[in-house]
């Protein structure tokens, strides 16, 4: 049940229905490492994972928990937290010891965030997490079998695939009907030649045409996307934000929402804002349903 996409909604519209001819093209160049024509992967074999955060302090430590069976080395860069997330990642890392690296960069743009994590890692793997993700870990669909999902793939060649994330929202208990799952490009082989760019609203990844792209659509996590009234409203601007490009009048998302949040909530006044934006998202809200999802994480 969990292949038929046309039961899902999600904002990215599946895209495994597009760009055919192209992602044909990179399956054929995908052979180049085995011709010699371009250089083989050449890290050590294993799964580096990558998590950018800020402000998760109410679910970073199950985010962790679940994620250890897959990971060979956690690398996090904090975005200048203010609620404690920091000092539990410093407490988890002690704990954890060689497994989890942390740094903290509150000077770094989206995307620089995002390729200085990656400079960090060391293995041939990298999987990009997120501070607010539970991975399953027993049963059909846990994260160890993912791991030796990719582990067994060709080595000497490079893949990017897409990963679809079960959504949560408002609580464990309900989805919002507009994006009942999440899909992206989760994982891909390390390549010095990756970037993180700023592609319209949104963060992309540019990768060589001798990538073959795969799509593994099972169920091995949900976005717990949970969050206190002030984050929901920074999330309403987020890609808004992004889309201006505009950093020298708008250097951080709060300056954006200082000058946007007026036009579109009737109001200067950040708490009431944030009351009407959670009351906005509830109308969309449904309940869970496991006969669609699964059950959830342990």
């Amino acid at each position: 049940m969990f292949n038929k996409t046309s039961t899902f909604i999600s904002t990215n519209q599946n895209p495994e229905r597009k760009n055919h001819l192209s992602r044909f093209f990179r399956k054929i160049a995908s052979s180049g490492p085995l011709l010699g024509v371009v250089p083989r992967p050449s890290r050590p074999l294993g799964i580096s994972v990558t998590m950018r955060v800020k402000n998760e302090a109410d679910w970073i430590k199950p985010t962790i928990q679940s994620i250890k069976d897959i990971a060979d080395e956690i690398v996090i860069v904090d975005n200048g937290s203010t609620d404690g997330t920091f000092q539990i990642l410093e407490e988890l890392a002690s704990l954890e010891k060689g497994l989890i690296k942390i740094w903290q960069k509150s000077d770094l743009d989206f995307c620089a965030f995002s390729n200085f994590a990656l400079d960090q890692t060391t293995f041939n793997w990298i999987f990009k997490w997120d501070g607010d993700m539970v991975a399953h870990t027993t049963g059909k669909y846990a994260i160890s079998r993912l791991r030796e999902r990719i582990l067994s793939l060709d080595c000497r060649r490079y893949y990017l695939i897409y990963l679809r994330h079960i959504n949560l929202a408002g609580d464990i208990f309900h989805q919002n009907q507009k994006e009942m799952v999440h899909i992206e490009e989760y994982i891909h082989t390390y390549s010095k030649r990756v970037r993180y760019v700023h592609q319209q609203q949104y963060e992309a990844i540019k990768l060589p045409k001798y990538y073959r792209v795969l799509f593994w659509y099972e169920p091995y996590s949900f976005h717990v996307n949970i969050k206190p009234g002030r984050q929901m409203l920074l999330r309403y601007f987020w890609n808004a934000w992004l889309g201006l490009k505009d950093y020298k009048k708008y250097p951080t998302i709060e300056s954006c929402v200082n000058d946007k949040i007026e036009e579109s909530f009737g109001t200067k006044s950040w708490e009431e804002a944030q009351r009407i934006c959670v009351q906005r998202a509830c109308q969309n809200y449904i309940p869970y349903n496991p006969d669609l999802f699964g059950p959830y994480p342990d």
